[in-house]
């Protein structure tokens, strides 16, 4: 298998005056002193190796389930607190209006993965990224397909769901290239669909484009309309050249 609310922390006064009066009697009545002997250190011993264990089975979980997603951007909030910060998803930038970020895959569903979660692995966002996209790569080569009917244009073809998310694989791409050409444009209207040509005609770039707005209009799982095209270092969003002025003139008669 490969491998995102919010709350506001408040206090009330009678919670801090509950904290306060706890306070006072733990001063008028300290607890008993407790003398350890070798049953209750060896318990806690016990119980030490129990919880680093957990914390280990909890890791494997973590390297072997994580997964990567691409997503629809969204706005954030301006401050977050602590609390907020610890609960807040792992995302990072894409291009345009399309974000990173990050899931535990089980049979049933996903869970996206948090802050919280990340520093509880002994983590950081990039050893995060790497993990994901190395539990991505399992399956090797990128599966492409032509479209039957247009031999020009490129599909990802996986059951997996997680087509788009291999716009990441930048040395996967690069491998590509070698036979496609380098001039690659490409679209990922959903999680599921990744359309793409290396033919720069304007008029087949149109046609793409006109495919990858009516696939993110009516599918489920939508990230993106945008188009991106591919450079020596990796995806970045693509802007159609200026027509020039003959082409300008034609389409004005």
């Amino acid at each position: 298998q490969h491998g995102f609310g919010i709350k506001r922390q408040t206090q009330h006064r009678g919670e801090r005056t509950g904290d306060a009066l706890g306070l006072i009697v733990a001063a008028l009545h300290p607890p008993k002193p407790v003398h350890r002997n070798g049953h209750h250190h060896l318990r806690a011993v016990h119980l030490a190796q129990r919880r680093q264990m957990s914390r280990q089975h909890a890791q494997r979980q973590a390297r072997q389930r994580l997964a990567v997603q691409l997503a629809r951007m969204s706005r954030g909030m301006d401050d977050p607190g602590p609390w907020v910060e610890d609960n807040a998803l792992v995302v990072r930038d894409f291009f345009a209006d399309v974000q990173i970020m990050y899931a535990l895959e089980f049979k049933e569903n996903a869970q996206l993965v948090s802050h919280g979660m990340m520093k509880r692995w002994g983590m950081d966002p990039d050893r995060l990224h790497q993990r994901a996209l190395a539990n991505l790569d399992r399956a090797g080569e990128i599966a492409v397909k032509q479209v039957g009917k247009l031999p020009w244009l490129h599909v990802i073809e996986t059951e997996d769901g997680y087509a788009a998310s291999r716009v990441l694989l930048h040395w996967r791409w690069a491998e590509l290239t070698l036979g496609l050409g380098e001039a690659l444009i490409l679209g990922m209207p959903t999680r599921d669909v990744v359309v793409f040509t290396a033919v720069q005609e304007r008029e087949k770039i149109e046609q793409l484009r006109e495919t990858v707005e009516t696939v993110e209009r009516h599918q489920g799982r939508p990230i993106t309309r945008k188009l991106f095209q591919w450079t020596p270092q990796g995806w970045q969003e693509y802007e159609a050249p200026m027509l020039d002025q003959a082409e300008q003139e034609r389409g004005q008669q």
